[in-house]
């Protein structure tokens, strides 16, 4: 898990992509930030999205935007599956050649926090039932090419964020607490295979130990040790999938110096040995490809 997603948000020409999510009961969505903005639908089932600390309970049809930058994660809510899309687009959509009055109005006091958009949308005749058409029309043109195609999405893009911006709220720019911890996280995913200590973190933050674990724990649902822990499974997935190194120098190269440790916390996290995750990993490619793997 990097704290910035490493899943592809749009091209560098085209910065908007609409995801579309699957989630088996008891799926966690792991703390974890990106630059871009997000709307987010819930199409099946229910769940609870933290966002920057704050919760909200998300039923089926309901909508919610996720800031810039902004700290989130999402935690099982029943005991059905859940599937979700996400509009994830970059504030760079907006932009011109020049700054604009819509670029200077409502696009960047979003990002430094002066215009807090509507944190859910519930439905409805009224503009909350507005901005979820406006999303599902996004939602029906993705993957659709030809003629003026990017237009229609930028189109509905810009209706929808006219929407939160007319019912937003301007407020003092926040910072402060969110800003350090961000910052932690940062310093996690950039210093995951060294010896990070409590003190390490909570220095980084400019708190007390003791401040910084409750702060940490409050925003993202998980003790700083976790969070460093989940971070180094998630590295090393990646380089179980995209190498050939043993998976003894996977683990330590991932912060892990007991193989025998590291292998009793990928099962918990994971479901399965780091062997088989690889092999699992091999035999999705080739699956993808179309080829039969070889054995040798």
């Amino acid at each position: 898990m990097a704290v910035y997603e490493t899943i592809r948000h749009g091209t560098p020409d085209f910065p908007l992509e609409v995801h579309e999510t699957q989630a088996p009961i008891g799926f966690h969505l792991y703390p974890h930030l990106h630059a871009e903005f997000e709307f987010l639908v819930m199409a099946r089932g229910s769940g609870i999205l933290c966002v920057d600390g704050v919760s909200h309970r998300l039923t089926q049809g309901d909508g919610a935007f996720v800031n810039a930058q902004s700290i989130h994660l999402g935690i099982p809510d029943g005991t059905e599956p859940v599937s979700f899309y996400a509009i994830v687009f970059s504030p760079r959509i907006f932009g011109s050649l020049h700054n604009d009055a819509v670029t200077e109005k409502y696009v960047e006091p979003v990002i430094r926090r002066a215009l807090r958009l509507p944190s859910v949308c519930t439905g409805g005749d009224g503009w909350q039932g507005e901005a979820l058409r406006t999303a599902g029309e996004l939602y029906a043109l993705r993957g659709k090419s030809g003629d003026c195609a990017e237009l229609e999405m930028k189109s509905r893009l810009f209706h929808l964020w006219a929407v939160l911006c007319a019912h937003g709220e301007r407020v003092h720019e926040e910072g402060g607490k969110l800003d350090e911890l961000r910052g932690v996280m940062e310093l996690i995913d950039r210093e995951y295979a060294s010896h990070l200590t409590l003190a390490d973190l909570a220095a980084a933050a400019h708190m007390s130990e003791s401040h910084f674990c409750r702060s940490f724990s409050a925003v993202t649902h998980m003790t700083p040790f976790s969070y460093l822990q989940q971070v180094r499974i998630q590295k090393s997935c990646q380089y179980l999938k995209n190498s050939d190194l043993p998976v003894s120098r996977i683990a330590l190269s991932c912060g892990f110096n007991d193989l025998s440790y590291y292998a009793r916390r990928f099962r918990e996290r994971i479901g399965c040995t780091p062997s088989e995750y690889r092999r699992d990993a091999v035999q999705e490619d080739y699956s993808r490809s179309g080829e039969t793997p070889s054995r040798g």
